[in-house]
C-alpha cells in the first residue's frame, strides 16, 4: 500500500493523539521528549545540527505563498563556524544547508514553508547557489551565534 507524504503528515498527528497517554501533555511538553529543548512557537529555532544531519538525502518541500510547492534533496551540511570560535553554551551553532532541485522548476531567493515529514513545518530564507549537472543548488544557512 503506497502512502503519500500528504497523508502521512495528516495522519500523524492522529496516530500520535492515539498511542500517548491523555496526560495533559501540551505540543512543547511533547516537543522536548523528541529533543527539542527551546519553548518557542518557531519549529526552526529548534533544529539543529543533529536534527538536519540524519536527513541528508531526503527531500524537504517548500512551498511558496500562492502554494506552489517544489521538492528539494538536502544534499549537504558544512559546519561554518569561525575556527577560533569558542562556543559559549548548546545552541551556539552556524552551518550551512545545500539543497538541490530540479532545473525545470527554478525557485528564487525567498523565504519559503518548508515541510519535512520528519522535522515538520518551518519557515527558511535560501539563496540560489549554481546550476550544474542538471540541478539547480540552493543554500540556508543557520547562524545561531551571537556576539
Amino acid at each position: 500500500m503506497k502512502v503519500s507524504r500528504r497523508k502521512f503528515l495528516a495522519a500523524t498527528p492522529l496516530a500520535i493523539g492515539v498511542f500517548l497517554p491523555a496526560s495533559g501533555l501540551a505540543f512543547g511538553k511533547m516537543a522536548s521528549l523528541f529533543g527539542f529543548k527551546s519553548d518557542s512557537g518557531d519549529t526552526l529555532a529548534q533544529l539543529t545540527w543533529d536534527s538536519f544531519y540524519p536527513y541528508i538525502t531526503t527531500n524537504f518541500e517548500f512551498i511558496d505563498v500562492d502554494g506552489n510547492s517544489v521538492d528539494l534533496e538536502l544534499t549537504k551540511m558544512d559546519d561554518t563556524r569561525p575556527r577560533s570560535y569558542k562556543p559559549r553554551g548548546n545552541g551556539d551553532e552556524c552551518f550551512a544547508l545545500t539543497f538541490s532541485g530540479p532545473l525545470r522548476k527554478p525557485l528564487t531567493q525567498e523565504v519559503y514553508s518548508v515541510e519535512h515529514f520528519a522535522l515538520g513545518s518551518f519557515s527558511l530564507l535560501i539563496t540560489v547557489l549554481e546550476s550544474k549537472n542538471r540541478r539547480q543548488y540552493y543554500e540556508a544557512v543557520i547562524n545561531r551565534i551571537v556576539g
